[in-house]
């Protein structure tokens, strides 16, 4: 899975977190669309098979936003554990032995690297400017 940190930008980000309940919502908005672009690119670039079947890019989930030593973010991906109906993604993002790697989810995230800052700043910015 692919993780969408908020980071950086860091006057935005301490102005937002002491608006407690308020600043979280607006922290939500700016990571949900952020990850929504990172979506649609995964679903473009994940491998398909030519099989009349569900693909990983039929399967592709956003977190709910989560907190890890003071840092919010989202995962985007499909579902990454050993057991589920896309186990393989993992293979084909990070390659085997006899299979080279993919990279189709980081470089979802790489490709929009720059919109993402966009995208999260302005609705930064957005949710602030709404309170005044």
């Amino acid at each position: 899975m692919a993780k969408i940190e908020l980071e950086g930008m860091q006057e935005l980000i301490d102005k937002v977190n002491k608006l407690g309940s308020q600043g979280t919502q607006i922290k939500k908005n700016a990571l949900e669309k952020s990850a929504a672009m990172v979506k649609g690119s995964m679903e473009e670039k994940a491998p398909r098979s030519k099989a009349n079947k569900r693909h990983m890019a039929d399967n592709i989930q956003v977190s709910e936003v989560k907190t890890v030593n003071g840092v919010d973010f989202i995962q985007i991906g499909p579902n990454k554990g050993n057991d589920g109906e896309f186990f393989h993604s993992k293979f084909t993002e990070w390659g085997t032995s006899k299979i080279p790697a993919q990279h189709w989810a980081e470089n979802s995230v790489l490709e929009n690297k720059k919109k993402i800052d966009e995208t999260i700043k302005d609705e930064l910015q957005r949710g602030l400017d709404g309170l005044d």
